[in-house]
């Protein structure tokens, strides 16, 4: 399901997505082993900074999926993966340090397990994945009141699906905004009326370029995506 003035481009194909103009998503299995070669890629010294913060386990997922990022913006940018060096800003999202672009691609990447979502747009972009998984108890904590009616009324499994599409959408929007998770998350209210998703921050419409929440299987998964351009 979308909503847009513009339109959100996803693939799970690298090359694809790399000669997308627009904005795009790029959803991807880090185990797939048509990627090991790309996950060989050498660290960068920003990258072994970050991945620091991590367990053994989680480190080797980032820095797996650090190199999937900088091998597609070297297709994007027409040159060599190891010439990528990708920092962070102060609210954390990924921004690109090297090579020097007069307009550098807005960038959000988002990772559950073994799978990773990159997004790319000249404007604010942010993207969320989630694993949709087994039901679980509904965080009502997160909900604007409008959200947390329409979910009481669904039963268990369609009501954990709604969750995590709206959870998504919010965390996408916030990471477009460049505030991560600083603000209340019931304080954003996402609408899905007539085919159309319509977001709102505290009461007031968000005026979003593009609106994406998809569901995609992949592998033995099934993953919801959500992704906000402005």
């Amino acid at each position: 399901m979308s909503s847009s003035r513009d339109t959100i481009f996803l693939t799970h194909d690298l090359a694809e997505a790399a000669s997308h103009k627009g904005a795009f998503v790029l959803v991807l299995d880090l185990d797939d082993p048509r990627f090991a070669h790309h996950r060989a890629l050498r660290a960068t010294a920003e990258d072994i900074s970050r991945a620091a913060a991590y367990g053994e386990s989680a480190r080797k997922t980032f820095l797996a999926r650090r190199a999937l990022l900088r091998h597609f913006l070297a297709t994007v940018l027409g040159c060599g993966a190891d010439e990528v060096v990708v920092g962070v800003d102060p609210s954390g999202a990924p921004n690109l340090i090297a090579p020097k672009q007069n307009a550098p691609p807005f960038l959000s990447v988002s990772g559950r397990g073994s799978f990773a979502a990159f997004a790319a747009a000249p404007t604010p972009i942010g993207v969320d994945l989630e694993i949709l998984g087994a039901p679980d108890d509904l965080p009502g904590a997160m909900l604007d009141e409008s959200e947390w009616t329409r979910l009481s009324s669904l039963n268990k499994v369609a009501r954990h699906k709604a969750f995590l599409e709206i959870w998504t959408l919010k965390e996408a929007y916030l990471k477009a905004r460049r505030l991560g998770l600083s603000r209340e998350p019931s304080e954003i209210a996402v609408a899905f009326t007539d085919g159309e998703i319509r977001l709102s921050d505290r009461g007031t419409p968000v005026p979003a370029r593009a609106v994406l929440c998809k569901t995609e299987p992949l592998r033995n998964d099934t993953l919801i995506i959500g992704c906000v351009l402005l």
